[in-house]
């Protein structure tokens, strides 16, 4: 993660007098992937292919992982610099790529980063940053990191925020929601300004959060619920799936393969992928 990116974030949210103003953007960047549910494909096509183009001065960038597992993963198709990602399947020689299902069937998923240890501080140690508290408030090491994995003590506010991690498309009109363990479900609207973030300051000094849920707009009568087993933590970093919640138009790509092996993509633009060494 580029520092002068997380310095940014951690002075939007500095402005805000502590709240998370920008991490939706922070946490995209420190959370893992989404992952695919789907059926072992054709071991003897799995690898890595690069386009047949990268070796001239009009490399495009574009290369396509197909792994034993039937996922996949291409960059630079359609739209350079995005991530297409799902399960692929072979039919003679037709290799179908579709794009993936939705994020454990529900359309959302936590995400959880790492947390901050001792050789992250090391690694930004300078005169006056001797904490890891301290390196996060200087805008040294990731906000979303620490909240994250810190524990909610007696008071504080909990904080959720839900992203897209592809293509980082808004949310929009959404409603942040926990269920407590005493049954109670608190909803809550997005802090203003800020696309996804949700503020949730005024809970019992020793709530327990059990689950936490989300009302998208394009489906208000269906909120989208997430089990919370773990303690109460400060922040909950929610990754949504735009397809599964109907935001956005699923797609596929086929390719042919040739003899020499190689793949040839029949949309959008005729690429013609190589198996790469």
């Amino acid at each position: 993660m580029r520092a002068d990116f997380v310095v940014r974030c951690r002075r939007s949210a500095s402005r805000l007098g502590g709240a998370f103003a920008g991490l939706m953007a922070c946490a995209s960047l420190c959370a893992a992937p989404a992952a695919f549910a789907c059926e072992p494909a054709d071991a003897a096509l799995s690898g890595r292919y690069v386009s047949a183009a990268a070796d001239s001065a009009a490399s495009s960038d574009k290369s396509l992982q197909l792994n034993k597992d039937g996922s996949f993963r291409l960059l630079g198709v359609p739209v350079q610099g995005a991530d297409f990602s799902g399960c692929w399947q072979r039919s003679d020689d037709i290799v179908v790529l579709v794009e993936g299902a939705a994020i454990d069937g529900e359309g959302i998923k936590r995400a959880l980063p790492e947390p901050l240890t001792q050789a992250d501080l090391k690694a930004v140690r300078t005169d006056g940053i001797d904490t890891l508290e301290q390196a996060v408030d200087a805008g040294l090491l990731p906000l979303g990191r620490q909240w994250a994995n810190q524990l909610r003590r007696a008071g504080e506010t909990v904080r959720v925020s839900v992203y897209e991690p592809r293509v980082g498309l808004a949310v929009g009109d959404a409603k942040g929601m926990l269920r407590l363990a005493d049954g109670t479900v608190i909803e809550q609207a997005p802090t203003p300004g800020e696309d996804g973030q949700f503020e949730f300051a005024s809970l019992p000094a020793r709530a327990v959060v059990t689950a936490i849920g989300v009302r998208f707009p394009e489906q208000p009568d269906q909120p989208r619920w997430l089990t919370v087993s773990d303690p109460t933590k400060r922040l909950y970093l929610i990754e949504f799936d735009a397809r599964a919640l109907g935001a956005v138009q699923g797609g596929f790509i086929t390719l042919s393969r040739r003899a020499d092996g190689s793949l040839t993509s029949d949309f959008p633009d005729a690429t013609r992928f190589k198996r790469a060494p």
